[in-house]
């Protein structure tokens, strides 16, 4: 007996071990199973590893468990998807890991791009009938910028002037069109009259009558409202919040940090005169931004997929060609995008320029490019024998 006894002791506590350690691994199968599904064979664990990582990087936090466990498991698709595309022959650029990696391609979509302009067929109606720079046929639409001369420089990088401000974030506001509008008013201002100033986005929103605010808009419009205005002040003046249906603060309707006296249209589908325009300053465009690999690109020459249904303002800010022994690497525009520096390449993309049989431009860069006009005085004083106030105006262009 007492031999049964003590053989009996460690045996149940062997029990006991065995059933505390079957319980401990039902928990963590529960807690972790949804996490752990669908990782294609890669050990939870490291696939979780990714995404603490992910989330420490980025700063992300969920409101509770059950969300958590949605975001990992939209993580861990987008991560395999990001694999398999890069693992593919033949791609002229390479998917990442970024700020929107635990949303599905329909949340961002809805969340950072707008619904396309209804008015979007008009574009190529109000624009094919004029080829020159000569003047409008209808004098309520603005005068088109049609130039396919060879004489642009090579490449043109307007952040290497001092042109562009840094990559700022529209957030959960459709609101990129003004994005696209300020950074080419702060782009002429600079190039123009030496000084770089970040304007204010949320004035157009909560100001432009001619757009939608965070439902969208577009950047010839909100242009021509800055025209009308005389102006738009500092982003300093009117902080950005992203937030729709905010009052207009008309008190500071006047305090004009810039001014524009008008703006052009270039010709649409007309890649070589959107290079000519981009030569002389930055410029607005629409572009389709959508599907998994535009959410997740990181570097490299973006050349699709994508279609023509512009639902995104982004600015080219310049120009150039990827080096090659052979001298044909690809060539690209360089956009800056307003999804803040931790998307894209450091808040940027190179979309594929000159692509044979698409007059229209990838994503349609080419379909709705505009500009702003900047007035500028030659002023002379009488020591130089001429005049000593403003006499020739002249736009820049």
């Amino acid at each position: 007996m007492a031999a049964a006894s003590f053989f009996s002791m460690p045996c149940l506590l062997l029990l006991l071990g065995v059933f505390f350690i079957g319980c401990s691994s039902a928990t963590a199968r529960r807690v972790t199973g949804d996490m752990a599904a669908n990782t294609d064979g890669e050990p939870a664990t490291t696939m979780m590893e990714r995404f603490q990582r992910w989330k420490a990087e980025y700063n992300r936090s969920y409101a509770t468990p059950e969300e958590e466990r949605r975001r990992f498991r939209v993580y861990a698709r987008n991560v395999r998807y990001i694999e398999a595309t890069n693992a593919a022959a033949g791609l002229t650029y390479e998917l990442g890991e970024t700020a929107y990696t635990d949303l599905t391609n329909d949340e961002f979509m809805a969340m950072y791009t707008a619904p396309p302009l209804r008015s979007a067929a008009n574009d190529d109606a109000a624009m094919t009938i004029i080829t020159t720079r000569a003047g409008p046929v209808d004098e309520h639409q603005p005068e088109v910028y049609f130039n396919v001369s060879a004489g642009a420089p090579a490449s043109v990088d307007w952040r290497a002037s001092g042109a562009v401000t840094e990559v700022k974030d529209q957030g959960r506001c459709g609101s990129c069109w003004a994005f696209s509008t300020v950074a080419v008013v702060e782009g002429i201002q600079k190039i123009k009259n030496g000084k770089l100033v970040s304007l204010s986005e949320q004035e157009l929103v909560d100001c432009d009558t001619l757009d939608s605010g965070c439902d969208g808009g577009v950047s010839y419009r909100a242009l021509e409202w800055i025209t009308t205005n005389g102006g738009i002040t500092t982003r300093d003046d009117y902080p950005y919040t992203g937030a729709a249906g905010a009052a207009c603060d008309r008190a500071k309707l006047g305090h004009h940090a810039a001014t524009i006296a008008g703006l052009r249209r270039v010709a649409t589908r007309s890649e070589a005169s959107l290079q000519n325009a981009a030569a002389a300053q930055p410029v607005a465009v629409s572009i389709e931004a959508g599907g998994d690999n535009f959410q997740h690109y990181r570097k490299g020459v973006y050349d699709g997929p994508c279609g023509t249904r512009l639902n995104h303002g982004v600015t080219v800010v310049g120009y150039g060609q990827e080096a090659a022994a052979d001298g044909a690497g690809d060539k690209y525009w360089i956009i800056k995008n307003s999804w803040g520096k931790n998307w894209g390449d450091q808040g940027y993309i190179k979309m594929k320029k000159d692509i044979a049989g698409k007059p229209e431009g990838l994503c349609g860069i080419a379909i709705r490019p505009s500009f702003p006009l900047i007035q500028t005085y030659e002023i002379w004083d009488a020591v130089h024998g001429v005049h000593d106030a403003p006499t020739q105006l002249h736009y820049a262009v």
